[in-house]
């Protein structure tokens, strides 16, 4: 299916007890200036199976409680997950969660053995903060930042285990 979702303001979408926010298996773009939380453990707020687009919209885990890399506090996860085949990411999007045992946002596969398809994150914009990593690209992703703000207390503003390309954007990690 092609579905386009208008988040009007102070509209907020949370997940039911133990489901993905959003799970897109087609066509998705998303705008406006709602906001898509998820609350459960071992869940995100957005994740993608097939082509996305976000061109608004504040994506969280309210209840994040992963504390650091050993440490999951009994609920954390990605708030955005990209195993598609192209999620872009633009200016009006925010992104963000308290924690350090997940990563903000994940393309590609922790174990990409056995996989064929490639995903493919664009980010053009957006701010971004929050997780043990900000943007974790891995096994298969291709990742191409083109701008945006992206801060972290813990660990890397990007983490990369494929291919990436960064051609402009702000990076700030608060831990020496």
């Amino acid at each position: 299916k092609t579905v386009q979702l208008n988040l009007s303001d102070g509209v907020t979408l949370t997940n039911a007890d133990g489901a993905h926010t959003i799970t897109n298996n087609g066509t998705l773009t998303i705008s406006g200036n709602g906001t898509v939380d998820n609350v459960s453990h071992g869940r995100a707020a957005l994740v993608n199976n097939g082509t996305a687009t976000l061109k608004g919209g504040t994506f969280t885990r309210s209840k994040e409680a992963g504390t650091s890399p050993s440490n999951n506090g009994g609920n954390s996860y990605y708030v955005i997950q990209n195993v598609g085949q192209k999620m872009t990411i633009g200016s009006g999007v925010t992104v963000k969660a308290n924690g350090g045992y997940s990563s903000l946002v994940a393309n590609g596969y922790q174990n990409g053995s056995g996989k064929t398809n490639n995903p493919s994150l664009l980010i053009t914009g957006g701010t971004f903060s929050g997780g043990i990593n900000v943007v974790k690209n891995d096994d298969r992703g291709t990742l191409t930042i083109e701008g945006g703000t992206f801060s972290n207390t813990y660990g890397p503003a990007v983490m990369n285990w494929n291919v990436a390309t960064i051609k402009n954007g702000t990076f700030t990690v608060n831990n020496t």
